[in-house]
């Protein structure tokens, strides 16, 4: 694993000038009749944190927008404690039908590590040519490793969004029914029992690229 060090808030803005305006490259849907991800409305180079009544609702709902097949293809990084928050006891259950797209970790340096491992795929025209990766994670007082992480993978299309107010980059406020500045596309917050029946519906042989049912 990397090795980390201790930073405070001003290093990490002067070191992420230029990465913000990296991190704003329009990275094409997979396939021309793919919605965008929701995420994408929150997502923010330094990433995002959420606090309120509907935080978790939010963060829910980013997860399974994520894995719906009429959504751009992207993976999923949490930590198992944190997707049995998400959705209880079923979550145990719902994880393996959704791997490996679904990545979930035993701890939260196991998670840091999985987005360090993973390989970077810039092109020349700077748009990102492998699919994104949305990382939910509760940070806490781990907001130095975090915002580290995020500057050492800035070459990969990440959207980071963090339960608790983030130090290192904007914090929404999440009411009971949504957020007080909507995103750009229609979002109904999900309970947790909404979530596991929703996920319980998808098929994820149906986010395959057609190669890859061949096979």
């Amino acid at each position: 694993m990397t090795r980390l060090f201790k930073t405070t808030p001003a290093s990490v803005a002067r070191r992420f000038t230029n990465l913000a305006v990296h991190r704003r490259l329009t990275h094409p849907c997979n396939e021309p009749d793919l919605k965008p991800l929701l995420a994408r409305s929150y997502g923010h180079a330094q990433g995002t944190g959420v606090i309120g009544p509907g935080a978790q609702r939010l963060l829910r709902t980013m997860l399974v927008n994520a894995l719906t097949p009429s959504t751009e293809r992207c993976d999923v990084v949490v930590t198992r404690f944190y997707l049995e928050r998400l959705l209880g006891a079923e979550s145990a259950r719902l994880s393996p039908r959704f791997a490996p797209t679904l990545g979930v970790t035993e701890t939260f340096e196991d998670a840091i590590e999985h987005l360090e491992r993973r390989p970077s795929y810039g092109t020349t025209n700077g748009r990102f040519n492998q699919r994104p990766v949305l990382w939910l994670a509760t940070p806490g007082a781990d907001a130095d490793v975090v915002t580290q992480a995020l500057e050492n993978r800035s070459a990969i299309d990440l959207i980071a969004l963090f339960n608790g107010p983030w130090p290192y980059g904007p914090t929404q406020f999440i009411d009971h029914d949504g957020p007080r500045r909507l995103p750009e596309h229609t979002m109904r917050l999900l309970t947790r029992d909404q979530a596991v029946a929703k996920l319980h519906c998808l098929s994820p042989s149906l986010r395959r690229a057609p190669s890859e049912r061949m096979r």
